[in-house]
């Protein structure tokens, strides 16, 4: 069963996602923001299956995690939440996935699937 991080300041939008992704067989693993995600990535390292996370945050925000997340995890996919799309960052030439809230439920798990086959 693949493990889904997802960090989203919003509680009622973070349990959500979380619901929405159990619901669909994921083991889900939350994140209030990108402090909170390093110490839980820290504790579930080599675990963690996909990243996904809000842009804007306080503490630290989507773009620094995904960096810090990235130095260890290379190949970790990462999927960014939004509420515009002109603030999804790059790194380099890579372009992030993201999906602009709201959001369906049928959108989220669609993408999360997508993304994890191109993984393994």
């Amino acid at each position: 069963m693949p493990t889904v991080l997802v960090v989203d300041d919003e509680p009622l939008l973070r349990k959500l996602m979380r619901l929405m992704l159990e619901q669909a067989g994921f083991e889900v693993l939350t994140a209030t923001d990108g402090r909170d995600a390093m110490k839980v990535s820290e504790m579930h390292r080599g675990h963690i299956d996909l990243l996904v996370s809000d842009v804007r945050m306080p503490v630290m925000d989507g773009p620094t995690l995904v960096q810090e997340m990235l130095e260890t995890d290379p190949n970790l996919p990462v999927l960014f939440v939004t509420g515009s799309s002109e603030r999804v960052p790059r790194r380099k030439d890579k372009y992030f996935p993201f999906i602009e809230k709201p959001f369906s439920a049928g959108n989220l798990l669609g993408t999360v699937r997508k993304m994890l086959e191109k993984r393994h």
